[in-house]
């Protein structure tokens, strides 16, 4: 099953002016949305890392408390639609849009997260240079166990970006 995320032009335009603010640094944010379908993700708007978001050359921090309260906010002022659909971030100077062991951990206790309610999470990547980002998206599912380990499954997913 392919999936597709649709993204708004004005979200990918603000995540390329944080990125290319942070460059030397990692930087992200979350996603508000819906599935419009079981394969098809909706963005909607984009949380920023947050004021204390702790921004490193490999490593990407948010301030937590404040992006829970934004996201908490966001789906009571959208009557309840939009739901929290994953995070994005970039990687400087990176070629490859494949997912870190990083990446794949972070998704892993997002599923496990009872509170996330996302047992689909998506992950994006911005890898690239200021005014030359290239975006990567993935949708990952826990999948069958091997001994005592849950193995992810990560599906690379197509970007359609709208007005």
């Amino acid at each position: 099953m392919q999936y597709v995320v649709w993204l708004p032009r004005a979200v990918r335009d603000e995540m390329c002016l944080d990125a290319d603010r942070w460059y030397e640094k990692e930087t992200g944010g979350t996603f508000m949305g819906y599935w419009a379908e079981p394969n098809v993700a909706v963005v909607t708007a984009m949380i920023p890392g947050g004021p204390s978001a702790v921004r490193e050359r490999h490593s990407f921090l948010p301030d937590l408390d404040w992006q829970h309260a934004e996201i908490a906010s966001h789906y009571e002022q959208s009557g309840r639609l939009d739901t929290y659909l994953g995070d994005w971030h970039t990687h400087p100077g990176a070629v490859s849009g494949s997912l870190s062991w990083k990446d794949r951990a972070c998704l892993k206790r997002i599923i496990k997260t009872p509170a996330a309610r996302n047992p689909t999470p998506i992950m994006m990547l911005m890898c690239g240079d200021p005014r030359s980002w290239v975006l990567h998206s993935w949708v990952a599912r826990l999948g069958r166990q091997l001994l005592f380990f849950d193995l992810l499954s990560e599906d690379e997913a197509a970007i359609e970006v709208y007005d």
